[in-house]
């Protein structure tokens, strides 16, 4: 008797346990997906894959002059990060460029009301890419009440 009580109080115990641990996590916000496009308005894209050479011409869609599109020469980034809590929280954006060596900068959107699926954007282009060069690395972290709760980073970060 006290030992199939014992194994009734084990049973429940498990799927107690084994419930919050599939709900915790399904729970977690997740950086799902990154994109990177680097356009150089000089180079010509000769690419068998015409969506690669759509990407040159999306960003510089409206650009007429040469300067316009000097303008828009530099690093695009497009994050995708999932957050089921739809709590605030920061995304900040972290890199070194080729000309400044390992000095890191960042650039910062805090979100009120995130959905649970969002897209966030970064541009390292204009005056700062020209005058400080490429970006050799980079790393984004998702942050909530100064905690880290994701994080990605390039290979050489």
């Amino acid at each position: 008797m006290q030992t199939n009580l014992y194994l009734r109080f084990c049973a429940a115990l498990f799927l107690i346990l084994l419930h919050s641990g599939c709900q915790s996590l399904n729970s977690e916000t997740k950086i799902t997906n990154s994109k990177y496009f680097h356009l150089d308005p000089e180079k010509e894209i000769n690419s068998p894959d015409p969506m690669v050479r759509f990407e040159q011409l999306h960003f510089l869609h409206g650009a007429v002059t040469e300067k316009e599109k000097e303008q828009r020469a530099g690093h695009y980034y497009v994050f995708w990060w999932t957050d089921p809590h739809h709590r605030p929280a920061t995304i900040r954006f972290e890199y070194r460029q080729k000309k400044t060596g390992s000095k890191v900068y960042y650039r910062e959107v805090r979100t009120l009301n995130p959905k649970k699926k969002n897209k966030t954007r970064f541009e390292i282009t204009g005056k700062e890419y020209k005058s400080k060069g490429k970006v050799t690395a980079w790393r984004l972290l998702i942050l909530r009440e100064n905690q880290i709760i994701a994080s990605d980073q390039s290979y050489l970060w």
